[in-house]
């Protein structure tokens, strides 16, 4: 007798808590070329502004609505309930979800921060009138800002030089130009991500923060404001940030895909300093994990993994190098990092919070139910 397939396993929706997935829908690739991104940088600092500030074309409007639905199909077939765009640069793609959730319900619930150039370009009313009532499946919750570059082209900001070319990056800011940008905005309840890789710019980013909420801890606490990446992190900026409820959305892959590249560039005693999931777990610092795709891959299983087990053993996704030992978490911390059970369920083959961390990636989606933010 053929035995059945055993039932499916519902768990808490897994969500995205930073990704570029609509850009990257609606066609508008980033660059992965390191001296390119660095030539970005570069240019962008020498004119006083940020790569958050930088507005892309309006995407092709050509049946974007389509365009935009698929990629969240996608994302949902990944197994995810909710994405988090993190930096829309153009209002289109809000008006393309609109009009889609008005015929049909979204894959997947969509929240939205939008970068600080296109908040500077809206008026007060129009930015208010917009985050007021997005239908069912769409919320704007918040505003990204930009500290400084990325680790691979050595532009992110850090207290010392690299070890391997004598710069110490880019800022893009410094803390009093960001927070008088961050508090009106605040004020009015738009919730705060700053990108900030390199522990100058997470440095900058906390005096900025500190500056915004008038150095009450409790309120910013209230607010959770979340510092994007928090590569390079020595102890006392992990405990400001616990001091304070900033929020660390940590990018699993990172720590793996990045594992050839922290020694040369950080040298060895810098190099155990990034990417402490561990340490900020250890000191409560709130998690939220993301995967920056398409920097990153999408499938929120391999990142899971990653983060417990340190690689990902399914074909496709594995890679020469493993996280470092300060990059994983036990797995009950890396599944609250990457699921919640507001947002829906997805129904998987097994649990992935029961099974060896070696046995992560192995599981299978079998669909998902998100939830509405509204009925």
């Amino acid at each position: 007798m053929q035995q059945s397939a055993p039932a499916p396993v519902a768990v808490p929706g897994l969500v995205d808590h930073h990704a570029h997935l609509l850009r990257q829908a609606a066609g508008i690739g980033v660059a992965a070329d390191r001296e390119a991104v660095r030539a970005f940088h570069e240019r962008v600092a020498r004119e006083g502004s940020t790569p958050m500030d930088v507005l892309d074309p309006s995407p092709d409007g050509r049946d974007l609505p389509g365009r935009l639905v698929t990629g969240l199909g996608r994302a949902a077939a990944a197994g995810l309930v909710e994405i988090t765009e993190m930096g829309m640069r153009s209002w289109d793609y809000l008006d393309a979800l609109i009009a889609s959730q008005a015929v049909a319900a979204l894959p997947l619930r969509v929240r939205i921060y939008v970068a600080s150039g296109l908040m500077a370009e809206s008026s007060p009313a129009e930015l208010d009138a917009r985050r007021a009532d997005c239908g069912p499946w769409l919320r704007v919750d918040g505003v990204k800002f930009y500290a400084d570059g990325w680790l691979g082209p050595r532009t992110c900001a850090l207290c010392q030089d690299f070890a391997d070319n004598g710069g110490r990056g880019l800022l893009f800011t410094d803390a009093a130009g960001l927070a008088r940008r961050i508090q009106p905005l605040a004020g009015r309840g738009w919730r705060i991500a700053t990108h900030a890789i390199g522990d100058r710019a997470v440095r900058t980013v906390l005096d900025a923060y500190d500056l915004a909420w008038d150095d009450d801890p409790a309120a910013m606490a209230a607010a959770a404001p979340r510092i994007e990446h928090a590569s390079v992190l020595p102890a006392d900026l992990i405990a400001r940030m616990a001091a304070r409820g900033v929020v660390a959305g940590i990018q699993p892959s990172f720590a793996v895909t990045d594992a050839g590249i922290l020694g040369p560039a950080l040298g060895p005693a810098r190099a155990a300093a990034a990417y402490r999931w561990s340490a900020l777990a250890a000191a409560g610092v709130p998690m939220l994990a993301g995967t920056d795709y398409p920097i990153e891959v999408l499938e929120p299983l391999v990142g899971l993994a990653r983060l417990v087990a340190g690689h990902s053993r399914r074909p496709g996704f594995a890679t020469a190098d493993a996280a470092p030992a300060q990059a994983l978490l036990p797995t009950a911390a890396a599944f609250a990092a990457i699921s919640d059970p507001a947002a829906g369920r997805t129904l998987l083959t097994a649990d992935p919070r029961t099974v060896a961390p070696d046995d992560i990636d192995q599981i299978e989606v079998v669909g998902t139910s998100p939830t509405p933010f509204c009925a």
